[in-house]
C-alpha cells in the first residue's frame, strides 16, 4: 500500500528513538555520529517518517536523560521540521502486527521497536536512522 505519492518511498528514511536520543544527547555515545548522520540527510531531499510511538519514547527518554527543556526545544525543532517530516500514527493493525514481532526472542526488544517494525512494513519502508541493531536483524537498513 502507498500512502506517500508526493515522494519516492524507496528514499525515505524512518527515524528511531536511538537516533533522536542520540542526536539531543550530547553525551550519548553516539552524538557525533547522529548530527553527522543529520548534516547529510539535510543535504538531501529525502522525506523523513516517524511515528507517535517513537515520540512517545522519544519525549520520556529525553526528559529522563536530558531534562524537560530538552525535550521542548525537540518538539519546536520537529515543529519546525514538519514539511519534511511525516508522523504516522499508528493503526491497530500494527499494534496487532507489532506482537509478532514483540514474541521473538530478542534481548531488550521493545514493542515501540516492534510496532516501529511493522510500520516500516506496512509502508514498504527499507532505511532507517537507528543505532539500534534490532533493525537491521529484522531486515531493516540502517544509514
Amino acid at each position: 500500500m502507498k500512502l506517500f505519492m508526493e515522494f519516492n518511498i524507496n528514499e525515505a528514511i524512518f527515524l528511531d528513538t536511538a537516533y533522536f536520543k542520540a542526536l539531543i544527547d550530547k553525551k550519548d555515545e553516539f552524538h557525533k555520529q547522529a548530527v553527522k548522520k543529520w548534516k547529510s540527510i539535510a543535504q538531501k531531499d529525502v522525506k523523513l517518517i516517524t511515528t507517535n510511538f517513537v515520540l512517545d519514547e522519544t519525549f520520556t527518554l529525553v526528559k529522563v536523560k536530558c531534562g524537560l527543556n530538552a525535550v521542548i526545544e525537540f518538539r519546536n525543532r520537529l515543529a519546525a521540521g514538519l514539511k519534511r517530516m511525516k508522523i504516522i500514527r499508528t493503526l491497530l493493525i500494527d499494534e496487532e502486527k507489532a506482537w509478532d514481532w514483540f514474541l521473538k526472542d530478542w534481548s531488550n526488544l521493545s514493542f515501540t521497536d516492534c510496532v516501529s517494525f511493522a510500520v516500516m512494513e506496512r509502508l514498504e519502508l527499507k532505511r532507517v536512522a537507528t543505532f539500534d541493531r534490532h533493525f537491521s536483524k529484522a531486515g531493516f537498513t540502517i544509514v
